[in-house]
């Protein structure tokens, strides 16, 4: 048998070398895309998180808003203080967060502004409470009010 005519199939080193350039340039594509979806899978996470505290508060303030009968604010303490004969419930307001017995609302407030009668008011009784945070949009404000009670003017 003639070892001359008799050819060995292998890839040459050429094609070899195509092939891992090829393979180079995909991995680096794609660890290129998941460190891109991995940051914005990071920035939902954060987002979702804050809308989240935004609403949680919303609910809270909106509960303890009719379900106390007094709201008095407190300027000098920065408090709101909800209460009846039987209970109270305090919400302190700092620059960072929000808190009160129960729970605690980790929100940068922007603006706060609260209202009795349809007028704004620095301290006392209210009726009506506005809230605008940092990072957020005018859909995430918090506007929270209480039908007023006739009793309160006799």
């Amino acid at each position: 048998m003639n070892s001359a005519s008799h050819k060995i199939k292998a890839f040459t080193l050429t094609e070899m070398m195509v092939v891992m350039v090829i393979s180079t340039i995909v991995i680096g594509l794609a660890f290129t895309i998941l460190s891109i979806v991995q940051k914005n899978m990071r920035s939902i996470e954060v987002n979702y998180e804050h809308q989240s505290q935004i609403q949680s508060l919303e609910v809270a303030l909106t509960i303890d808003f009719n379900k106390y009968p007094k709201l008095k604010w407190n300027s000098k303490e920065n408090i709101l203080l909800f209460y009846s004969p039987t209970h109270e419930k305090i919400y302190h307001f700092s620059s960072d967060s929000i808190f009160n017995n129960v729970n605690s609302f980790k929100l940068k407030t922007n603006t706060i502004k609260y209202y009795f009668e349809g007028e704004e008011v620095t301290s006392g009784s209210i009726d009506a409470i506005k809230l605008t945070f940092d990072n957020a949009t005018d859909l995430h404000r918090i506007f929270v009010y209480k039908h007023n009670d006739p009793t309160i003017y006799f």
